[in-house]
């Protein structure tokens, strides 16, 4: 009897260890102290505040959230008339070092001594989420001088704009210090558990990752894909009809899109910049190919040109860096390069990018 026990102890003691072993390595790896929903605020949820964030499943990166809930570092003053960037998960910067993110390198471009540029990004947010969130992004933040909004995606609806035009109201208790001090003590519970423990945080994201669909297995994608009918006749009826049918589609989009431009730029008369950097493939010859989506292209250009909006395209600097040395701004070590989020030098021409349209404007000014 007491060998078995015994046996079974030993058991217990190694899956324990291997638990302490495999958490321990997770502060490494993967760490943090959750999110905290909400609901009168820019973004739907922020990262907990006062809290670090550990990333390495792409590329790696130990940032630091502030007071407020997003990723910046605060061992620096804030400038009174910073400039705030608004943007999706490459704005926030997860996968890289907080010394190697487009803030921290456009804080350096404009003055390192001080935190000009004050970060809102947030990791799934898109263009119509940032014109619903913008009012109380300004009315949290009233003192900026100027707003940069960084998007990789165009493609939405004109039913996506107009419905971002109904924007959130701000809260004041709906800031990351009220709601730090406010939470609920499950709450509270939860993510200091996920601090204690990564090892939870880990699991879970491995679970949710895991797909037991059967959809397109075995090729059933291809053979019914074989199976379509022939595209219809481009002199027919019914190809005259789909385009008339495009071109309304066309035209209900810029409608939206210039209203939603003309929404923003009614609440806020500073210097507004939007940077749009798209995909990269690399081609059969060595060398690489910008995605832009050209479906909407020209309509970003003329909405931000009609309404006084910077409108930026990083993908020649992309093109320019990749010409220099082959370097590519998607991809890191630990995973495929020319995709997923922008690496180190993604961040960084990016933010040159950023930087050149900010001077530009400041020497409009001037003149």
């Amino acid at each position: 009897m007491k060998k078995p026990i015994k046996t079974l102890f030993s058991w217990c003691m190694a899956a324990f260890v291997a638990v302490l072993v495999a958490n321990g390595i997770s502060f490494f790896y993967r760490s943090g102290a959750g999110s905290i929903d909400r609901e009168n605020a820019y973004s739907y949820s922020i990262r907990t505040p006062n809290s670090w964030m550990v990333r390495g499943s792409e590329g790696y990166g130990i940032n630091r959230v502030d007071q407020n809930g997003y990723l910046n570092d605060d061992t620096l003053p804030r400038k009174d008339n910073y400039i705030l960037l608004m943007g999706s998960s490459h704005a926030e910067g997860l996968q890289v070092m907080q010394k190697d993110s487009m803030t921290a390198e456009l804080n350096h471009l404009i003055d390192p001594t001080t935190r000009t540029v004050y970060n809102l990004g947030t990791a799934g947010y898109t263009l119509p989420l940032i014109m619903e969130g913008f009012q109380a992004a300004l009315d949290e933040f009233p003192n900026s001088s100027a707003v940069m909004i960084e998007i990789s995606d165009l493609s939405f609806s004109s039913e996506d704009f107009l419905s971002a035009m109904k924007q959130t109201q701000f809260d004041p208790a709906c800031t990351g210090q009220a709601l730090a001090q406010s939470l609920n003590p499950a709450r509270r519970v939860r993510n200091d558990l996920l601090r204690a423990i990564p090892l939870i945080s880990l699991l879970r994201q491995q679970f949710d990752s895991m797909n037991f669909s059967m959809k397109d297995a075995f090729g059933i994608r291809n053979f019914f894909k074989a199976q379509e009918a022939p595209a219809p006749d481009p002199n027919s009826a019914q190809a005259a009809e789909a385009e008339n049918a495009a071109a309304k589609e066309a035209a209900a989009f810029s409608s939206a899109l210039n209203q939603a431009f003309a929404l923003l730029r009614s609440e806020y008369d500073k210097p507004i910049i939007l940077l749009y950097h798209a995909g990269v493939s690399i081609l059969p010859d060595g060398t690489i190919q910008i995605n832009r989506d050209m479906r909407y292209y020209d309509a970003y250009r003329a909405a931000c040109e009609q309404n006084g909006i910077v409108f930026v395209d990083a993908g020649d600097a992309f093109l320019a860096a990749y010409q220099a040395d082959f370097s590519l701004p998607y991809g890191f070590s630990n995973t495929t390069m020319r995709g997923g989020h922008l690496n180190k030098l993604g961040h960084k021409i990016v933010a040159e990018e950023f930087y050149k349209a900010w001077r530009n404007i400041q020497e409009e000014e001037k003149n």
